[in-house]
């Protein structure tokens, strides 16, 4: 009889770990698929993984991430819900969430999870970036310059962070400082057209309209379609 009952329990556990085993695998076929960017087969095996084990976090958090670059935000909101009810400490889930609670248009509600994701992961820049332009978009200027600071503090080469940090310094009025930004993301990335574009239009609405075209013609030359329509607007 003793014999019978390990035997049954040997049996039981094995099938566990031949459960946990396939969840896995099915999860890392789901992250291959993902990297080729099949999400159709991506998703046909987290399904999988989910019923094997339905509270694989890992497999969900991917599974909302493919909604929010599908644009479900909705969707993906739910399932980064589900996570963090399970785990107030998965940093992917509300970073996640926030971005998409960012895409609806719910700025609190996205500053809010990123704070979370910060006190989590503090050295992460792209929190204190895309909190940041949250904050922008509430028109907390001052503390969304204060965000792209940290973030070019923990990546000195962070383009876009000096770009909107330029953007934002200017309508704070701080001309001298946008326009020091703009020279810098222009040091780091001499292709970033738009740079070129927003640093003359700052120039020209500051009255230095001679300095303004010289950097137009310089984006038009690099090929900028917009700085052309300005210099036949502004220069001649």
């Amino acid at each position: 009889m003793k014999k019978k009952l390990l035997f049954i329990l040997m049996c039981i556990m094995g099938s566990v770990a031949f459960a946990q085993n396939s969840a896995s695998e099915y999860y890392l076929s789901a992250l291959i698929n993902d990297s080729l960017k099949d999400d159709v087969a991506a998703m046909h095996d987290i399904d999988n993984a989910l019923r094997v084990k339905p509270n694989f976090d890992s497999a969900l958090c991917l599974l909302a991430l493919i909604n929010l670059r599908s644009e479900n935000y909705k969707d993906a909101i739910k399932l980064y819900d589900k996570i963090i009810k399970e785990n107030k400490k998965y940093f992917e889930a509300f970073y996640g969430r926030a971005s998409a609670k960012a895409q609806l248009q719910d700025y609190p509600g996205a500053i809010k999870d990123y704070n979370n994701a910060i006190v989590l992961n503090p050295g992460h820049s792209k929190s204190y970036y895309n909190r940041a332009l949250a904050k922008g978009f509430m028109e907390d200027y001052p503390s969304a310059i204060s965000d792209l600071d940290k973030a070019i503090a923990l990546d000195d080469k962070y383009v876009t962070a000096y770009y909107s940090r330029a953007f934002w310094k200017d309508l704070s009025g701080d001309y001298d400082g946008a326009i020091a930004d703009y020279k810098k993301v222009i040091q780091l990335d001499p292709r970033y057209r738009e740079a070129y574009t927003a640093m003359a239009t700052t120039m020209y609405q500051h009255g230095e309209k001679l300095e303004a075209c010289e950097v137009l013609r310089l984006a038009a030359f690099k090929g900028s379609i917009m700085a052309e329509e300005l210099i036949n607007k502004l220069c001649n």
